[in-house]
């Protein structure tokens, strides 16, 4: 009897000696995870891969801790300069400033086709119909401007030939489309889709005329230099996370929901549906379309000088997919 008591003891102290070990490492584990910093310009769905990295546990895998520091997009490379943030997503500054010389790289693409459509009126059936009208952007210097340059140019109709009106807030922008104030807007999701809901008209969604990264992970080449290891964890956690988005629809729809605040589930499938026509392939582009998204941005700053592709896009630090 006291044989067993003495076993059942040496049991019980055994077992809160490895529970004591787990907690333990546990604490640890969660003291020695890297704090990281990443801006994002807003709650929508191009930042997927950060949201479902951060719900399924990819980033704490990793010991990574990531938060993610909403701010104005055109705030993302200042604040990143600033070393306030570790990482930026806005990869169109992050070009800009690129080919002014700011020693920034894109490390990796979550899409390499812009998520805009130019939605009108009813009563416009074409975006040649948009000569001598009043189309609507949400800011003027950057990606957008790019994008109604090149819709309009293939469609027949020079930027001349309409007006231009900055309308920073999407739902504004509708609502101006609505009462026929402006004719056109270029509008990102859901409110593409709650517009055509109302009754709005899609003339073309931007990634069918064109390829443009827009959205992925930029850092500064001192800290590149300085901490590859993180970097190269911080991506693997971004990979897994585009390959589960990928292949698990009905448990992304949820983390959407959490992240973007949106209870609609039909609207959060056709926004998951619409991105993933636009997402980038294993977070790179070729080097034909880094070489044209440099060309353009020198044409559009005024920069003269040659801009070699490796001095703006390095995606070495991408492990490979099996």
């Amino acid at each position: 009897m006291k044989a067993k008591m003495r076993s059942g003891l040496q049991g019980l102290k055994s077992l809160a000696l490895g529970l004591g070990i787990l907690l333990l490492s546990l604490v640890v584990g969660k003291a020695s995870a890297e704090n990281v910093r990443v801006g994002i310009a807003s709650l929508n769905v191009t930042m997927m891969p950060l949201a479902v990295a951060r719900e399924q546990g990819f980033f704490q895998q990793e010991g990574l801790n990531v938060d993610l520091v909403v701010m104005p997009a055109a705030l993302n490379i200042k604040v990143l300069l600033s070393g306030d943030i570790d990482y930026a997503t806005t990869v169109g500054s992050a070009v800009i400033a690129a080919v002014r010389g700011i020693d920034v790289r894109v490390v990796m693409l979550f899409t390499d086709r812009p998520l805009f459509d130019l939605v009108a009126t009813p009563k416009i059936n074409s975006v040649a119909e948009l000569k001598g009208r009043t189309i609507s952007i949400s800011s003027r210097g950057g990606i957008q401007d790019a994008i109604l340059r090149r819709m309009l140019q293939q469609s027949g109709v020079d930027q001349r030939e309409v007006s231009v009106l900055t309308i920073a807030i999407p739902s504004a922008m509708v609502a101006a489309i609505k009462s026929e104030r402006i004719a056109a807007g270029l509008i990102i999701p859901p409110y593409n889709f709650l517009a055509y809901r109302e009754g709005l008209k899609n003339l073309g969604s931007a990634g069918s005329f064109m390829r443009l990264p827009s959205a992925g992970i930029v850092a500064m080449r001192e800290k590149l230099d300085r901490n590859p290891d993180q970097i190269r964890r911080m991506l693997r956690a971004l990979t897994r996370a585009q390959a589960f988005a990928k292949e698990q629809k009905l448990a992304v729809i949820p983390i959407l929901k959490r992240f973007m605040g949106m209870k609609d589930e039909d609207l959060l499938s056709q926004i998951y549906d619409y991105h993933r026509r636009a997402e980038a392939t294993d977070g790179r582009i070729d080097t034909a379309l880094a070489a044209e998204t440099i060309r353009d941005t020198r044409v559009s700053e005024g920069v003269a000088k040659e801009i070699p592709v490796e001095q703006v896009f390095d995606f070495s630090y991408l492990t490979q997919r099996r």
